[in-house]
C-alpha cells in the first residue's frame, strides 16, 4: 500500500481543505471526517521513509534509573533493527522470544543490535527484559522505553485509528520494523491493516524470519 508521507500537521491540512466547516450540515461533515481520519489512519502512513535518516536528538530511557541513550549515536556504524511494541506483549507472535531463538542468524546477516521500545518507561522495560531472559550484559537486544513518545512521534507511527483509542489504546506506537544502517533506514514495514489497526491478527512481517529474509533479499552491498 503506497506510503502517503504526511504528518500529522499535513493531514489535519488536507482534512480541513477536504471537509470545510458547513453548520447547515454538521452531522454529515463530521461522519465524513471520522471516515476520512480512518482511511487515513489504516493506509500505513508514516512519515520517515526508507532511505531516510533516523532524526538526532532523540533519546530512549535503557534500564532503571535510566540512562539516557542517544539513538542516532548509539546506531551510528551500526546495523540495527528496531521494533516497537504496544505493551508488555503476551500475543503468541510478540517478538522477543522469535529474537532471542533468531539471534545467531540474525548475527549472521550482520545485524549488531536489535532495539525493542515501547511507549513506556526504563523500568517496565528492563523488567520485561529480565522476564524475557533477555541479557543486557549481551548487547544484541536491548528493552528501551520511549516514555514521552517522542521517537514515536518523530517516525509518525503513532497508532490514531479510532479503534484502539476507542478501547482505551492511548499514547501507543504501530506495530512496524525498521532495518537501519549507519543511521539510514533500508527497510520499513508496518504490520497494519484497516481492520487490523494493530497489527496484532498478521505480525509476521515485522518478525525475526522476515527480516532475515528481508536483509538477504536486498543484495551484498546491505549485509
Amino acid at each position: 500500500m503506497a506510503n502517503l508521507n504526511l504528518n500529522g500537521m499535513e493531514r489535519s491540512m488536507l482534512l480541513r481543505r477536504a471537509f470545510p466547516a458547513s453548520p447547515r450540515r454538521k452531522s454529515t461533515e463530521t461522519a465524513l471526517k471520522m471516515a476520512a481520519i480512518a482511511l487515513l489512519l489504516a493506509a500505513g502512513v508514516a512519515a520517515i521513509n526508507v532511505g531516510d535518516k533516523i532524526p538526532s536528538g532523540i533519546t530512549l530511557d535503557y534500564g532503571f534509573p535510566p540512562d539516557k541513550i542517544n539513538l542516532a549515536s548509539r546506531i551510528a556504524g551500526k546495523k540495527v533493527w528496531a521494533y516497537p511494541v504496544l505493551d508488555r506483549e503476551t500475543h503468541p507472535c510478540a517478538p522477543v522470544p522469535g529474537y532471542l531463538e533468531h539471534a545467531d542468524s540474525l548475527k549472521e546477516i550482520g545485524i549488531d543490535e536489535v532495539i525493542i521500545f515501547c511507549v513506556n518507561d526504563g523500568a517496565v522495560m528492563d523488567a520485561w527484559g529480565k522476564d524475557q531472559g533477555v541479557e543486557r550484559s549481551s548487547g544484541f537486544i536491548s528493552m528501551m522505553g520511549d516514555p514521552t513518545g517522542s521517537l514515536t512521534a518523530a517516525l509518525g507511527v503513532e497508532l490514531l485509528h479510532p479503534g484502539p483509542i476507542g478501547l482505551g489504546l492511548l499514547n501507543r506506537c504501530k506495530r512496524f520494523a525498521a532495518y537501519i544502517v549507519d543511521g539510514t533506514v533500508k527497510l520499513f514495514t508496518i504490520a497494519e491493516r484497516p481492520d487490523d489497526p494493530a497489527g496484532d491478527d498478521f505480525p509476521e512481517s515485522t518478525l525475526a524470519p522476515a527480516i532475515i529474509a528481508a536483509v538477504k533479499a536486498l543484495g551484498k552491498e546491505e549485509l
